[in-house]
C-alpha cells in the first residue's frame, strides 16, 4: 500500500539543470498555501553530467524553507524514466510536474489543490503559459508558441478531451491514479526528452492513459506559469528539431487515438473520420494495423497486434481495480 505523507509533491525532473534551478526554486519558495496543506519537492537527477544535484540542494537550503526537498537520481536517461521513478517515490496526493524552467505563479499550487478536491473526474489539470527570455522574441515565436508550452491550451477553463492533451508543463495528476496506471501494465512507447535529443511526447501519451480510463483533462487558466525560454531555444533551427521530434510522436499516439475512437461508442463513424485513419495507417506501411481498420469498418471482429491488446488488457485492469476500491 502507497505511504502519502503530503498532500501534494512538486516534481522537478532535470537534466543539467544547475544554470536553471534558482528562479524555479525561488517560486516554489514563494508558493502561498493554506497552512494545512502540506508538500514536498523532489528533484529527479536524470542522468546529469553537471552538479544539478549539489546546486539544488544549496539553493533550497540557503531560503531556510521547512518544505523538504529530496534529489532521486535516475540514471536511465528519458524525461519518461524520470517522471515514473517520481511517481513511485512521491508521498503526496497530487504530483505537479514542473519543469526547470517554469515559474509557477504563488498561487499556483493552492489553486491546483482546490481544483483537483473538488473535481474527482479530472485525471490531468494544466494551466497558462507566458514566455519570458533574456532576448527578444523572434517574429515568428507568437505563431508556433504552444510548441514551447506557451499561450492557453483552450478559451476558458473548461475539459479539453477533445484536444487529447495538456502540456506537461505545471501537469498536475493524482499521484494514486499514475501509480495505478503503471501497475496496471501501461508502460511508455514514448520516451520523452533525451538529454540534449528532443524527444517528445511523453507528456501527451500520459494524457491517452487517463482518457482510456474514462478521466477527463481540464485546462484551468487561473493556473500561471511563466516558461523561461533560453536564447539557443529561439533558433529556427532548434524549433524544427524540437517540432520534429513531437512528429516522430505521432505515430505512437495515434495508435492510441484509434483506441479511443473505437472505444468511444457515442461517436459515429463518418466517411472523412475513417479516410483520415486510414492515411495515418497507410502512411506507417503497417498491413496488419490497416486490417484491423477494415475490420471495423466491416464491422467484424477485431485481432489487435500486441501493443494495441497490452493496452486495452491495461485498461481493464485498470478499471477493475478502481470499481474494486
Amino acid at each position: 500500500m502507497r505511504c502519502t505523507k503530503y498532500d501534494i509533491t512538486v516534481v522537478l525532473c532535470c537534466y543539467n539543470s544547475a544554470n536553471r534551478l534558482q528562479p524555479t526554486l525561488k517560486h516554489l519558495f514563494k508558493q502561498k498555501l493554506n497552512s494545512d496543506i502540506s508538500w514536498e519537492v523532489l528533484l529527479i537527477d536524470n542522468n546529469s553530467n553537471d552538479n544539478t544535484a549539489e546546486v539544488g540542494t544549496d539553493i533550497w537550503k540557503n531560503f531556510h524553507s521547512e518544505i523538504n526537498l529530496t534529489v532521486i537520481s535516475e540514471p536511465m536517461p528519458g524525461l519518461s524514466y524520470a517522471r515514473k521513478k517520481a511517481v513511485s517515490s512521491a508521498k503526496g496526493e497530487l504530483l505537479l510536474f514542473c519543469d526547470d524552467d517554469n515559474w509557477l505563479d504563488e498561487n499556483y499550487l493552492q489553486i491546483a489543490f482546490d481544483f483537483m478536491k473538488n473535481n474527482p473526474n479530472v485525471g490531468v489539470l494544466g494551466g497558462k503559459g507566458i514566455a519570458v527570455s533574456s532576448i527578444e522574441f523572434p517574429d515568428w515565436f507568437t505563431t508556433y508558441q504552444g510548441g514551447y508550452a506557451v499561450g492557453v491550451q483552450n478559451i476558458g477553463s473548461d475539459k479539453i478531451n477533445n484536444r487529447g492533451y495538456v502540456w506537461g508543463s505545471g501537469m498536475v495528476v493524482r499521484t494514486g491514479e499514475i501509480l495505478s496506471l503503471y501497475n496496471s501494465g501501461f508502460i511508455s512507447l514514448l520516451t520523452g526528452r533525451k538529454g540534449v535529443n528532443l524527444s517528445a511526447g511523453d507528456d501527451s501519451e500520459i494524457c491517452k492513459w487517463f482518457l482510456l480510463v474514462e478521466k477527463d483533462l481540464f485546462f484551468n487558466e487561473q493556473l500561471i506559469f511563466k516558461h523561461y525560454i533560453e536564447p539557443f531555444r529561439l533558433t529556427v533551427e532548434y524549433y524544427k528539431n524540437m517540432n520534429n521530434g513531437f512528429t516522430l510522436s505521432q505515430r505512437a499516439l495515434n495508435q492510441y487515438d484509434f483506441i479511443l475512437f473505437l472505444l468511444n461508442k457515442k461517436r459515429k463513424a463518418s466517411f472523412f473520420k475513417i479516410i483520415s485513419l486510414f492515411v495515418i495507417f497507410l502512411f506507417e506501411r503497417n498491413r496488419l494495423k490497416i486490417k484491423i481498420l477494415l475490420e471495423f469498418i466491416n464491422k467484424t471482429p477485431l485481432t489487435f497486434h500486441r501493443q494495441t491488446k497490452n493496452i486495452l488488457q491495461s485498461r481493464k485492469l485498470f478499471i477493475e481495480n478502481e470499481s474494486e476500491a
